[in-house]
């Protein structure tokens, strides 16, 4: 295959079976959002975004891109800023790991960090940007443009509806919740009965690329839609440990990929169990290993 560009390697990104986890007749299938060039799913977001600010005539050139971010979107706002001749500002919170850390440094991206929640930084943005009252700023706000689910809605449920014929249930993290509710809304319209389970952190536990709303997370208008409108069938909440057990079984399968997914392989067999699921189980990975290195490693030490 040949590309023009590093843009069009986003989506189309495969799926592979996991074997010998699930105790039913479920087929267990992972979608590996790692194949993204930034490593995450949020690349079909931030590209989503961009197109359509730069549509409207709200990205000019030389505009700073800004958005606030746990650590994936922040890693696409770097990277396709710089592709694209923006510099990039972003936001972080306390869950962005070292190795993302480092990725938006090499990418050139300013760097600030405040609380504990992506939604501080997001107000932190929206302040800045209503202080300066200038064309520096292209504020992104991935937490409140529909054009975040609109990528999910065009690309990730089209791809897993036409790779599974038999699909009977789709699981996947909540973060700002635009992949859920994306995928959600299309496979509602398309392939209606298909279960939708989204994933949610417990009181306690703090999982890069899944909230806690019980810990105060903020509920972004793309879920509150998925609540009212019963997207999801389900909103299944892990533990931090049951994100350790499943990732370490992965590891063994020789599946690469971040913490959350460990959270989604959980509520996926146990939602196929409660379900009685017997076709296919698509499992949406949010990101790679490679950006989770800090907490994989220390997982790994522990269990070899």
């Amino acid at each position: 295959m040949k590309y023009q560009n590093m843009s069009e390697l986003v989506g189309n990104t495969p799926h592979v079976r996991v074997n010998g986890l699930s105790q039913g007749a479920a087929n267990l299938y992972v979608k590996l959002e790692s194949y993204n060039p930034t490593g995450s799913l949020k690349d079909r977001a931030c590209l989503s975004i961009l197109r359509q600010k730069t549509e409207e005539g709200a990205l000019q050139p030389s505009m700073t891109l800004l958005d606030a971010s746990s650590g994936n979107m922040a890693c696409a706002i770097a990277y396709y800023g710089r592709m694209l001749g923006h510099p990039a500002t972003v936001v972080v919170n306390s869950k962005l790991t070292e190795d993302k850390r480092n990725f938006l440094r090499y990418f050139g991206a300013t760097i600030h960090q405040v609380g504990d929640f992506t939604i501080e930084g997001n107000r932190w943005c929206r302040e800045l940007v209503e202080k300066e009252r200038s064309s520096r700023y292209c504020f992104l706000d991935q937490l409140h443009n529909w054009a975040n689910p609109k990528a999910y809605y065009e690309t990730l449920g089209p791809e897993v509806v036409e790779a599974f014929p038999d699909l009977e249930m789709v699981v996947g993290s909540l973060g700002s919740g635009g992949t859920m509710t994306g995928v959600g809304e299309f496979l509602r319209h398309h392939k209606p009965g298909v279960k939708v389970i989204a994933v949610q952190a417990a009181a306690g536990t703090r999982l890069p690329g899944t909230a806690s709303f019980d810990d105060g997370d903020y509920v972004t208008p793309f879920i509150q839609k998925a609540i009212d409108e019963r997207i999801f069938d389900d909103m299944v909440k892990i533990t931090e440990r049951d994100a350790i057990e499943r990732i370490s079984q992965l590891r063994e399968k020789g599946v690469f990929v971040g913490l959350q997914t460990g959270g989604v392989l959980h509520a996926a067999l146990e939602s196929a169990r409660r379900f009685d699921v017997r076709g296919d189980v698509v499992m949406i990975s949010g990101d790679s290993g490679w950006k989770n290195m800090d907490k994989l490693l220390h997982i790994g030490c522990q269990n070899n």
